[in-house]
């Protein structure tokens, strides 16, 4: 499994669209603080979009706009797994020795690693902007630091919650363009499907909608644990399901 994820290290590494990824973040990131603006995917109409007046500010507009970023992480999606189910490497690898639940985990892992790594450039980018924009405004600048690291690696956890479902419908169906479109439109089928049925408990399952409520402080910590319990059981059961499927395909 170790084995599997250098070589997506050293695959990604040489890959231009992984660098790409990242210019865009940064860019996604500059133009928040200089424009201070903010916005969504799937925004619930309740909620305020912070602007980004100071330092402070301007990390809270981050994490609100956080979910656009889904958008563009679709190309590690596509970089990660994708690959693999296209040139039918993946064959190469359960042939080798790997169990279906260990590549596919191993290929979790990665997602999460480099969405987590990815996001924490944005939110290093937005405050870097902020600090030369608007100065040194935070009192506790290193709890605004350690905030951040925290939330990287939250909303690393949330995004792949949707890649694990994503990457489920990719092996189930074969299709790379079934995957990419279901990471597209699944914030806005809970979004439009909580709005028609009221139906409290879809909430749940609106990932990036959470990191927005998160964003305006809303939530207290019993009220998080649901979030995170709905998140840990989808994620599970999307990898076993993934091994599953591979089980039962030819190699």
């Amino acid at each position: 499994m170790i084995r599997l994820m250098k070589a997506d290290i050293y695959r990604l590494l040489h890959t231009k669209g992984f660098f790409a990824t990242g210019l865009a973040v940064m860019a996604y990131a500059i133009i928040q603080v200089i424009t201070e603006t903010s916005g969504g995917v799937g925004i619930n109409q309740d909620l305020m979009s912070p602007a980004g007046a100071d330092l402070k500010s301007a990390v809270n507009a981050a994490i609100f706009s956080s979910s656009i970023l889904v958008y563009i992480f679709i190309g590690l999606f596509v970089m990660i797994i994708g690959y693999e189910f296209s040139q039918k490497n993946y064959k190469n690898s359960l042939t080798a020795g790997l169990s279906r639940f260990q590549f596919v985990f191993a290929k979790y892992l990665s997602e999460v690693i480099y969405l987590t790594l990815f996001i924490l450039i944005y939110f290093l980018t937005v405050i870097v902007t902020a600090y030369v924009k608007f100065g040194n405004t935070q009192s506790d600048f290193l709890s605004l630091i350690m905030e951040v690291l925290f939330l990287a690696i939250a909303f690393g956890l949330l995004i792949s919650v949707v890649f694990s479902l994503a990457t489920m419908l990719l092996i189930s169906m074969g299709s790379l363009i079934v995957g990419s479109v279901f990471i597209v439109f699944y914030p806005l089928i809970i979004q439009i499907a909580y709005s028609l049925t009221s139906w409290e408990q879809l909430k749940y399952f609106d990932f990036l909608g959470f990191v927005q409520i998160l964003a305006t402080g809303q939530l207290t910590f019993e009220e998080i644990i649901p979030y995170v319990i709905v998140s840990a059981v989808v994620t599970i059961l999307a990898l076993m399901g993934s091994a599953l499927v591979i089980r039962k395909k030819e190699l």
